[in-house]
């Protein structure tokens, strides 16, 4: 065949068997699995894959996602060579980010096809660190256990507060506060320690992810991370904290057991609290207070003393917000002393009392 017979061919549209066998022999497994299961259909392609593990499952929605672009000839080859038949197919005109969310929602459900998609379709404004969530805390250490502390934190700011406790206790004790002071003033991510997780996760998980930069952390999450890890740990992590940052250390302290958290005292721990302070510090606590804490503090008084406190908080003046807040936490900073004596019991977010 001739060079201008060769073009001739080509325009007309017909195809150049040398051509289509180049390419198919390109094309891997999986390529020509992504084929196929882009010609199912989404109800025919969700029932297979919720047969395959989830390392097949990123792998296949990789590739379904990349072979928008095949033509038809290189397509008919693929499905004659899948069902031994050949047949008239079309160009694959889809929009695969679509087809495959709605083929992953089908199969694994919303929430958890959210977190595969992250990594397959890079568009996608997913949540990238959702995977750990599918992980118990044992699993989650096993692929961070000599990681660095950044790391570290990166991981257990993500978690439910539940999980990241228990992943708190199995991490060596020289490693939990440098840990809690990372997290504690994680804002944005650095690129490189993200880097090193989506490291981590492929070469222990065997899972391919594509990790945005993300907010969160904080004082905040550092605390309630803390109220999960029970009170020994908790104790020994707030020392070492205090030793290289005091007023971090009492900033997680803050946060750990807020004004708000009162209302779980028991009886006798209320009254117990209220006898220490005086009205002076009542008021202004009170006043910026919400009406069911009010009440319970109410409830816990004697009658002369509830008299007395409703006359000066009716005559009390208007008050600022700094006054509100910092009587609060001077009442808090009383709780969490008279709980160091063991006079009243502090219930934190976790199951133990501290």
């Amino acid at each position: 065949m001739t060079s201008s017979d060769t073009e001739k061919n080509s325009s007309n549209g017909t195809k150049n068997p040398a051509s289509v066998e180049s390419r198919l022999s390109k094309l891997s497994g999986a390529d020509k699995a992504a084929i196929v299961m882009l010609l199912l259909g989404e109800e025919y392609a969700a029932k297979v894959i919720k047969h395959l593990d989830p390392k097949d499952v990123q792998s296949l929605g990789k590739k379904m996602a990349d072979v928008a672009s095949l033509p038809k000839d290189i397509v008919s080859e693929v499905l004659l060579e899948f069902l031994s038949s050949t047949s008239q197919m079309s160009d694959l005109g889809l929009s695969n980010s679509e087809y495959v969310q709605n083929v992953f929602n089908k199969a694994l459900g919303e929430e958890r096809a959210s977190a595969a998609l992250d990594k397959i379709i890079p568009e996608q404004s997913l949540k990238s660190l959702e995977m750990l969530q599918w992980m118990d805390a044992e699993e989650i250490y096993t692929a961070i256990d000599g990681e660095h502390p950044q790391v570290i934190a990166v991981v257990l700011s993500v978690l439910d507060h539940d999980v990241a406790g228990a992943l708190m206790k199995l991490l060596p004790e020289d490693v939990r506060s440098d840990v809690i002071a990372r997290i504690s003033s994680l804002n944005n991510i650095q690129p490189s320690a993200m880097a090193r997780l989506e490291t981590v996760l492929k070469e222990q998980l065997k899972k391919k992810s594509n990790l945005n930069a993300a907010s969160f952390g904080g004082i905040e999450a550092a605390a309630k991370i803390l109220n999960f890890s029970g009170s020994e740990i908790e104790s020994s992590i707030l020392k070492s904290v205090s030793e290289r940052d005091q007023k971090l250390a009492e900033e997680i302290e803050e946060n750990m057991v807020t004004f708000l958290n009162l209302d779980s005292l028991d009886t006798k721990s209320m009254q117990t609290l209220i006898r220490e302070l005086d009205n002076e510090l009542l008021i202004p606590a009170l006043k910026g207070a919400d009406e069911a804490i009010k009440e319970i503090f109410l409830e816990n008084m004697s009658e002369r003393a509830r008299d007395i406190f409703l006359d000066d908080l009716e005559a009390s003046g208007p008050i600022r917000i700094s006054e509100v807040e910092k009587a609060q936490k001077e009442i808090m900073r009383v709780a969490r002393r008279l709980s160091g004596e063991g006079e009243i019991m502090l219930s934190g977010g976790g199951n133990e009392f501290i």
